[in-house]
């Protein structure tokens, strides 16, 4: 079967308008036929006789009183006691419809034509015949009635009793009479048409009343229990319909999804009842009618929902590849058939052979349901694999061209790439940019209340986008489910346990209680005698009988059915007869085209496919006119022009490179506003050179994309000279010498027609020619590394590509550093798009004593008197036995946010997390991830129905925060196997809490918790630091305890505890982030010894540390690391060397914390700011004289400090 289908899918999503079209010129065939199916159906014939019943009326004191037919019987055969009888018949004259703007109808002449010259079967003239007014004498005329001329107009004879039928036979026998130009046929009387003779909108009204007073009938005599399964299966339908409309929209679609797999299914259930015919396949509609609901939830629309969650769920497509080329979206619809069409036509298969199980039952009624649901299973499966497939890739192209065009208009006319000459061209569109762009769209709050309510009730849209691994794993189970009922559905029927409303059954309970019997027989109705054109005939008819006898008379009268005529007008022929046969054949056609769509379903047809054609036509067209559409993707992405493909040459001019001036190179971007091109560089020739003057190109406007005509320039402005690669120089560099560049299309064929690998394709370029394969769209920018293979040359042309398309173009001659470095640590690991690396100073203060060792404290910083602030506080540390550290905690945490559908269910989580087993079958998973994952603690809080877990971990030497995540999704793969209904929010709920400032964090402690001690003797404070013990302890107090307070502080109980952490952060490739929490720190200091000296401590309950991972791969770092003697993983004890670097680090906040107290107790900071902190050599020049200073003063404080002794610092601080 898949053998079969993939074929036909694969031409299908690569044609698919065409494949749209076809499939709906056939469904409108299946329709046609169906209708004639419609129309000879027996189901709808009449269930009444079509002709009327004569009438009897009699005429007793001037008035006409309907009596019987033994009535008038009695009266013939008493004839000349005073009653007389005799019959009327009234011939109705109706002129065609294609005559209806003639001149009116006027029956006179064929009147006088009848009754003179029509005798009847037995020969007899009219005016034997005939009834005569008031006497049977033959000097008084006939009693004929004809009304006035019109459209339709009658003719009324009398005759004697029993002579009627034999003069109408006559006129039926004549069937066409032709009298003064007017062709009359004669109808054999006016019936009820049938289904298949109606026309318009008529046959529709009439089978739906049919259809429905039918099904009433039934459903007045069906037994209850009939009724509600019925009742039941519509209400699972549109539930089924409401399920479709809510999976839809959770794919990002409110309403194209839908409606595109409702006509699928539509389309194929059309197909399936001509096949059901042509299988001969018992169709009743009644039993159609019943079953529809129940054939509706049997095929459903989980499979194609299921095609649509693996199409949105592909990684190409809204992205583009390595490459940069958008995947073609027909390679996207049959990557996702191959991943689930195996499962779709594994469901079809196994349902389908349960209903072919039910076909071979032999149980009435079951067996024909079941034929008719696998026929159109098998269609639903033709259509999904073919229609459907076509309809999705135009989605895709679809959303393409919306975020293409989302991110077109986020860009604004500023320009991303310029030449070598100054010529301004569009820049990539880098695959990181439309990442960004595709986050910040999937985290978009609904803004106002409208949106807020519709999310809530209906869903979010897009929500199962915004989990793709989660909606790629999870499988629905309705495809069981329905498996089950199924199986359940023909179990209970062959048991006999329960019928539904099927053909069987129906046919039962209609010989049970027939609609009606024999003699419930409706009769056909009687001529109305009160119509006013046969009352008009009576009145006459009585006042001539007055007239004639001059007295009240008796008359019984008998009033036959009508006999109709057509009156037909026909031309003298002429001699442009013989060119009528041209416009009577238009004529035809247009009357045929007319009733066709005329036709209430064709008509709606043919208007939805219109405007269907009408709006992706103009969407695409508008797509392709703002550079986005369906073959201009790639254009709009690169904002450049479209090559041509490798078997369409170049044609490069022959004339000698000397007779070209420098050309620039010029692209025309649709989006982009009007553009005056910069004139090029000057480009220095040899002086022998005498090339004659080229003025400077004229401003270009933005015109939209004309991919040929972009190419035809490009050819004519070949060879193209631009400058060479400028290198970062100094003002002591000399200028580099200037080179020749190839033309665009010598370098285009190099680089795709060179040799392999690409990296030696390329090295056959120079940087400038590489540049401008770059700015053109051959090159993404961000893969310069990937392609060149060499590093710094990638680093070189990318700084230059991103110079000339800022608005200053300063820096590819800035100074920022490129050379020297290792690259190869970067890519993949710490940083994209390098364009070089930020050198800092690095200081080293100390070195300080800490639990019995001396370390240098290594710093990297750009705040003076920091370094030299921290080396005094070493000298005080030091000078009372260095620093005593204690670790009491150890462990990195995160902390997802689980969804539960009730508080019940996430409390029930919760507990079995807290329960010993639970925790235990958590932490095995958990742990199972990396041998260094040590899984220490679980804290749960609960929030409505939301669970925030709380994992905390040891991870050996590393920071730990990519193994912790790793490991707490497997953790919570296991935990959703007991609770399959919990939905994993995000694995980060901020309740760890990562880089933010937490209570949690200064509570419970994350990463590394160390708690620093040291004593300094009272000689040192008054000596090294200028101040005494009382001073510090109560400006600590007051500022680090009591003013933090007032301010409301979590974990800044310090004085700058995050200039030292971040310095060393800095210094030894840490996580500069994570100083938000890693800085909090409480400071405190009492008097010791009987107030001599003083005791301080420093607590820094979350360190978040490394010293393998992240930027600690650096060279500078690893030697900082190796320095302190930390460096990678310690050997024997993991996670040794990651605590010993926040032992250091918090005896380094002590040493700061202890200079900048005293300083501020001592009211030294602003002095020693201006000392240390304002050079000379960095401060501008002032506007006005200095005023002189107290130098003597200012001398002689220096004077009296040692000689290493540091100065206090730091007025930020504060």
């Amino acid at each position: 079967m898949r053998a079969l289908l993939r074929p036909l899918s694969t031409h299908t999503v690569f044609s698919p308008i065409e494949t749209i079209v076809t499939v709906f010129v056939l469904a409108t065939l299946a329709y046609f036929h169906i209708l004639s199916g419609i129309k000879h159906s027996s189901f709808f014939e009449a269930s009444h006789p079509p002709s009327l019943r004569p009438a009897y009326a009699r005429l007793t004191n001037g008035e006409w009183v309907a009596v019987t037919r033994d009535d008038w019987a009695e009266a013939w055969k008493r004839a000349g006691d005073g009653v007389e009888a005799l019959e009327l018949q009234q011939i109705v004259f109706s002129l065609d419809d294609k005559a209806r703007t003639a001149a009116p109808l006027d029956a006179s002449a064929v009147a006088q034509h009848l009754v003179s010259e029509l005798p009847s079967v037995s020969g007899k003239a009219y005016p034997s015949i005939c009834h005569y007014a008031g006497s049977n004498a033959s000097s008084v005329a006939c009693f004929t009635s004809v009304s006035e001329p019109g459209t339709s107009t009658s003719l009324t004879l009398s005759f004697q009793p029993g002579t009627r039928e034999d003069w109408v036979a006559a006129l039926r026998r004549e069937k066409t009479l032709y009298v003064d130009g007017v062709k009359y046929e004669v109808d054999v009387g006016k019936r009820q048409e049938s289904i298949g003779e109606m026309k318009s909108s008529k046959w529709v009204a009439y089978a739906l009343s049919a259809l429905v007073l039918r099904f009433w009938e039934l459903a007045k005599k069906a037994d209850s229990l009939d009724i509600l399964v019925v009742l039941t299966g519509y209400i699972l339908m549109h539930v089924t319909f409401l399920r479709l409309f809510l999976s839809s929209r959770a794919l990002g679609s409110n309403f194209w999804l839908s409606t595109g797999i409702f006509s699928s299914a539509i389309i194929s259930f059309l197909f399936t009842l001509p096949l059901c015919r042509s299988l001969d396949i018992p169709l009743d509609p009644i039993a159609l009618t019943e079953a529809l609901p129940f054939l509706v939830c049997t095929v459903g629309f989980d499979k194609p929902l299921r095609l649509a969650r693996a199409v949105m769920a592909h990684p190409h497509m809204l992205k583009p590849q390595e490459d940069g080329r958008m995947k073609p979206s027909g390679e996207v619809i049959l990557e996702a058939l191959d991943r689930v069409g195996n499962v779709i036509l594994r469901d079809y298969a196994l349902e389908i052979a349960v209903l072919f199980v039910g076909v071979n039952s032999r149980v009435g009624g079951l067996k024909e349901f079941c034929a008719v649901a696998a026929v159109a299973l098998a269609m639903d499966c033709v259509m999904t694999f073919t229609l459907y497939t076509a309809v999705l890739t135009v989605m895709v192209e679809v959303r393409r061209i919306k975020k293409v065009r989302e991110m077109t208009r986020s860009r604004t006319s500023s320009i991303t790439a310029v030449t070598a000459n100054g010529t301004a061209v569009r820049g990539a569109l880098s695959r990181s940019a439309s990442k960004t762009n595709l986050a910040e769209n999937q985290n978009n709050e609904p803004k106002n209340l409208r949106e807020r309510v519709s999310n809530s009730v209906i869903g979010v849209k897009g929500a199962l986008l915004k989990d793709t691994p989660k909606m790629e794993e999870v499988e629905n189970p309705m495809a069981r489910l329905k498996l089950l009922l199924i199986a359940s559905f023909l179990t209970l029927h062959i048991l006999n346990f329960c019928t539904t409303l099927t053909p069987a059954t129906t046919n039962a309970r209609h010989q049970r209680h027939p609609l009606r019997s024999a003699q419930e027989t409706v009769p056909a109705p009687r001529v109305d005698i009160t119509s006013p054109a046969i009352a008009s005939v009576l009145a006459n008819l009585a006042v001539s009988e007055q007239a004639q006898t001059g007295e009240p008379i008796e008359l019984v009268v008998k009033f036959a059915p009508p006999v109709y005529v057509h009156a037909t007008p026909t031309a003298p022929v002429s001699p442009r007869a013989s060119n009528a046969g041209t416009g009577e054949a238009i004529e035809n056609f247009m009357s045929s085209w007319s009733s066709l769509v005329g036709d209430p379903v064709v008509s709606k047809w043919i208007v939805a496919l219109l405007a269907v054609s009408v709006a992706l036509n103009g969407y695409l067209l508008k797509g392709i006119a703002a550079g986005s559409g369906l073959a201009a993707v790639r254009a709009v992405r690169t904002q450049g022009v479209r090559f041509r493909s490798r078997a369409r040459s170049f044609k490069v001019s022959e004339e000698p490179e000397e007779s070209h001036a420098p050309a620039p190179v010029m692209v025309m971007a649709s989006a982009a506003p009007a553009v005056a091109v910069p004139d090029p560089a000057p480009v220095r020739e040899p002086e022998s050179a005498s090339a004659p003057a080229v003025p400077p190109p004229s401003s270009v406007l933005s015109r939209p994309l004309n991919l040929e005509t972009v190419d035809r320039k490009l050819q004519e402005r070949l060879p193209i000279r631009s400058p060479a690669p400028v290198e970062p120089r100094t003002p002591e560099t000399p200028e580099a010498p200037q080179m020749e560049v190839r033309s665009l299309a010598e370098c285009v064929e190099i680089f795709e027609n060179g040799p392999r690998p690409v990296s030696v394709a390329l090295q056959m370029l120079n940087d400038e020619e590489v540049i401008l394969l770059a700015q053109t769209g051959k090159i993404a920018a961000y893969a310069l590394e990937k392609l060149l293979g060499d590093l710094e040359r990638a680093v070189r042309i990318r700084r230059a590509l991103i110079s000339r398309a800022s608005r200053t173009k300063t820096l590819e001659n800035s100074l920022i550093p490129m050379k020297d470095y290792d690259y190869s640590r970067v890519m993949g690991a710490c940083c994209e798009n390098v364009i070089g690396y930020m050198p800092l100073p690095l200081g080293i203060a100390g070195p300080l004593k800490i639990d019995g060792l001396m370390y240098p404290i290594p710093m990297a910083t750009a705040e003076g008197t920091l370094v030299a602030s921290a080396s005094r506080g070493c000298k005080a540390l030091n000078a009372g036995g260095g620093v005593t550290t204690v670790l009491t905690y150890d462990g990195m945490t995160r902390g997802p946010a689980i969804d539960f559908p009730s508080v019940v269910r996430a409390a029930e989580a919760m507990a079995y997390i807290e329960s010993e087993e639970g925790y235990e079958t958590i932490k095995e998973a958990f742990e199972s991830t990396s041998r260094f994952a040590k899984l220490l603690k679980i804290k749960c809080a609960l929030a409505g129905r939301t669970l925030f877990v709380r994992f905390a971990t040891r991870t050996g030497d590393a920071m730990g925060m990519n193994m912790i995540s790793k490991a707490t999704e497997k953790a919570l793969e296991v935990l959703g196997h007991e609770f399959p209904e919990m939905v994993v929010l995000c694995l980060s709920g901020n309740y760890c809490t990562d880089k933010k400032p937490a209570a949690i964090n200064w509570i419970e402690g994350r990463g590394k918790s160390i708690v620093a001690e040291a004593v300094i003797p009272g000689k040192v404070v008054k000596s090294v630091l200028k101040t005494t013990v009382e001073s510090l302890c109560n400006v600590n107090t007051k500022k680090n305890l009591v003013g933090s307070a007032m301010a409301g502080s979590v974990g800044g109980f310090n004085a700058h505890a995050a200039n030292i952490l971040t310095a060393i952060f800095l210094a030894t490739g840490q996580d500069p982030a994570q100083n938000v929490e890693s800085s909090n720190c409480m400071t405190l200091m009492e008097p010791t010894n009987n107030g001599e000296d003083l005791l301080m401590t420093v607590s820094m309950p979350c360190i978040e540390v490394g010293t393998v991972g992240g930027g600690t791969i650096l060279a500078p770092q690893q030697a900082v690391l190796e320095l302190l003697g930390v460096k990678g993983a310690h050997p024997t004890n993991p996670g040794q060397n990651a605590q010993q670097l926040a032992r250091i680090i918090a005896a380094a906040v002590m040493a700061g914390e202890l200079s900048l107290l005293a300083a501020l107790a001592a009211g030294h900071l602003v002095r020693a700011h201006l000392a240390h902190n304002r050079s000379q050599l960095n401060t501008p020049m002032p506007s006005r004289p200095q005023t002189p200073g107290p130098e003597e003063a200012e001398t002689s404080h220096v004077d009296r400090l040692p000689a290493v002794q540091a100065k206090p610092y730091n007025v930020e601080a504060n």
